[in-house]
């Protein structure tokens, strides 16, 4: 059988050329894979639930601990092991206050954790108007520190105005 010649205009060529492939430029446009929402979500989220490493950095959470103690006392210092103490009891505290408002946020038929789920977790837990416990004795002289997310002295006026008013 004779072979069968390629016409320079014929549909064999035609298929020929675009079956032909091209190294890709360099730098190309190579389109990004994409996965579906969520996916990658999980996967961070197993990763960080098996790392043992802290989630805040050490120098800065360090630096926040030294700022926060310089206004109570300039003269404080810190043993290592102290300010390592401190990071795993935050970060400890912290993860448990987030499962907590998830869980409040799931419960509200939401995905997103939301300020008001924190503040909810807060709350069941009986966090609300202590920021610490102290159990030392007092003397009668001594400055107590309060965070400012809950002005007490606020909530007292506008509770004092709406009794008032419901008279």
């Amino acid at each position: 059988m004779p072979k069968a010649s390629v016409a320079t205009g014929s549909k064999a060529s035609k298929i020929e050329k675009s079956r032909k492939k091209t190294a890709p430029a360099e730098g190309g446009n190579k389109k990004q894979r994409r996965f579906r929402p969520g996916t990658v979500a999980i996967r961070e989220i197993k990763r960080y639930q098996k790392a043992t490493t802290f989630m805040l950095s050490k120098a800065p959470f360090q630096r926040f601990i030294r700022t926060i103690c310089e206004g109570i006392d300039g003269q404080l210092r810190f043993q290592s092991q102290a300010l390592i103490a401190l990071q795993e009891a935050a970060e400890s505290y912290l993860t448990g206050l987030f499962e907590d408002a998830n869980l409040c946020a799931i419960h509200a038929t939401r995905v997103t954790v939301m300020k008001k789920d924190l503040d909810l977790a807060r709350r069941i837990r009986g966090e609300r108007f202590h920021d610490h416990r102290d159990l030392q004795p007092k003397t009668g002289n001594e400055v107590f520190y309060q965070l400012p997310y809950y002005n007490e002295k606020e909530q007292m006026k506008h509770l004092t105005k709406v009794i008032g008013k419901a008279k």
